[in-house]
């Protein structure tokens, strides 16, 4: 934070004193209102959070090694050693050996720079408050015993005592006041000038502008670029909004404008000496700002018609430096993961903490099934045996191809059981009785969908062989049962090389009722399943043999 505030305390100074260095070509080539957008630069500059950068880009510090122009001195002493094994009193040869001596730490400056910070921090807040409470004592005066005599939109116009010019006040509460009997001046021409001047402040939110950058010059209380900067603030803001008001004019009328104009500037300057501090209102003529005020706003109006294009470069120019604006940007970087430390060695003679028992071997893995095997677990109660385990026997109905291995298209396939015994802790719970049965229920309703796909993929299979190396002629599959064999898919062939293959349906769902009640009379017939998960499984079983009964039928 401090770093921060510090830098920042310089970049702004340095922008406010390249804006002194620049307004006055910049008024010259581009015209007043680019002039007065440069300051725009110190403010943004004030607001500007640090940017925070990875950790990896910060720059490594510099390792001092020892040496010339090191900070670490090294002495050489003689050191005498004792003999371990000589008698009491006796000294073996001194020994030489470099010992290094940390230097003295400096004075620490901390203390004072905080100290510091604190006072430049109480002067910004008197600073800002003193401006602010100037502001609402004029306020007060210039309201006090004033009337309104008429309003501009949201802007009231008000004649007042308080005031010898004209004067535009106010951010929420839009205020214009006039001096007493202004409105009744015989010179209307000078009169209406005077009004769009004030009404150009509250259009142009010079009033809010003026609010805005107070903190700004209050971190410079103590700089006299803060006082010059306000200054030159102000007398580009008025040069501005003249800019403005002649801009406003017709281009045939606007050299009698701009001379009238002149000399509207120059009789309230010559009689507004006796004028108060104006705060952050903006006036007419005020005498605060100085004869140079009044000069460099009467050079400015020669400057009005300055061409578009060189408008369009300045305001080019000055968006340039707003994204450039970055590069002046306080730099901070992500803290970083502090590698850890090494474990200290171990004294010799040291006790050292008994080492850890062994963990207890793991369980054994259950056994690995494949993805289309139906596994069906009985005897839920099992036997638990002497580690504690308990016994499981797991029926599994399995589905292979006649070569043992899943093959594509899947021609000819078998069922097969196979008894397991799976060791597992603990009693089987409700709840994994109904899932083993949902896994029941899904592998019959998977075997279902296969039967209903085999006729396919065994036409789609014979169809491929098509144009293969052996095999000429046409493949042709019908779905109908040969009478003269008993085979589910029989192939026929003519002289040509054509082939005429014919698959019954009805054959391979006798051959699939066959093998599913050969599995449902094993499982009827097995002791060592409990008489539940039997009763429920052949349940199922009933269920899926009937619907493929009905099938055949």
């Amino acid at each position: 934070m401090t770093s921060w505030l510090l830098e920042t305390l310089v970049w702004t100074a340095v922008l406010i004193a390249l804006v002194l260095l620049l307004r006055r070509p910049v008024t010259r080539w581009f015209g007043p209102q680019v002039a007065y957008a440069l300051w725009a630069l110190p403010v943004l500059r004030l607001i500007m959070p640090p940017i925070e950068l990875p950790a990896w880009m910060q720059p490594s510090e510099p390792v001092v090694q020892a040496g010339e122009g090191s900070q670490i001195v090294f002495l050489e002493l003689a050191i005498p050693v004792v003999a371990p094994n000589g008698p009491a009193g006796s000294e073996a040869a001194a020994s030489s050996m470099p010992v290094a001596v940390t230097p003295v730490p400096g004075f620490d400056f901390g203390p004072m720079i905080e100290l510091g910070i604190a006072v430049w921090l109480l002067g910004a807040a008197i600073f800002l408050y003193q401006r602010f409470a100037a502001y609402f004592r004029l306020r007060d005066d210039l309201l006090d015993s004033a009337c309104e005599v008429g309003r501009e939109g949201k802007v009231r116009l008000i004649e007042t005592s308080g005031t010898e010019a004209p004067l535009a006040f106010g951010v929420i509460d839009k205020v214009i006041a006039l001096p007493r009997g202004f409105l009744a001046q015989p010179d209307r021409t000078a009169r209406d000038l005077a009004l769009a001047h004030e009404m150009a402040h509250h259009k142009g939110h010079d009033l809010l502008i003026n609010v805005l950058v107070q903190p700004l010059f209050a971190m410079h209380w103590f700089n006299p670029l803060g006082r010059y900067g306000w200054l030159a603030l102000r007398r580009d803001q008025e040069a501005a909004c003249d800019a403005r008001v002649i801009q406003s004019e017709p281009s045939e009328t606007r050299p009698e404008t701009r001379d009238a104009y002149a000399n509207l500037i120059v009789s309230f300057a010559a009689g507004s000496n006796s004028a108060p501090s104006h705060a952050l209102a903006a006036p007419m003529a005020c005498p605060v700002l100085g004869e140079k005020s009044i000069i460099h706003r009467l050079r400015s109006l020669k400057m009005t018609d300055t061409p578009k294009s060189r408008r369009m470069a300045g305001r080019l120019m000055l968006g340039a430096a707003v994204i450039a604006l970055p590069l002046t940007a306080s730099i901070t970087y992500a803290a970083s993961e502090a590698p850890v430390a090494p474990e200290a060695p171990q004294a010799l003679g040291a006790l050292t903490a008994p080492p850890a028992p062994p963990a207890p071997p793991a369980p054994p893995a259950p056994p690995r099934f494949q993805d289309e095997d139906v596994i069906i677990q009985i005897d839920p109660d099992g036997e638990v045996s002497g580690d504690g385990t308990r016994e499981r026997h797991v029926m599994v109905i399995r589905t292979n191809d006649e070569h043992g291995e899943h093959a594509e298209g899947a021609e000819h396939r078998e069922h097969r059981i196979e008894r397991r015994i799976v060791r597992s802790h603990g009693e089987m719970s409700e709840e994994e009785i109904e899932e083993i049965m949902i896994e029941v229920r899904e592998g019959l309703a998977e075997a279902d969908e296969a039967l209903e796909d085999l006729p396919r993929i065994i036409a789609e299979s014979m169809q491929g062989l098509e144009g293969m190396e052996g095999h000429e002629g046409r493949t042709v599959v019908h779905m109908e049962c040969d009478s003269s064999s008993d085979e589910v898919a029989t192939t026929t062939e003519d002289g040509e090389g054509n082939r005429t293959v014919k698959i019954c349906q009805t054959r391979i769902m006798a051959h699939a009722l066959d093998g599913l009640r050969e599995a449902r009379d094993e499982i009827a017939q097995d002791t060592e399943m409990s008489a539940e998960i039997r009763e429920r499984v052949l349940r199922e079983l009933d269920q899926q043999i009937e619907r493929w009964e009905n099938r055949e039928g």
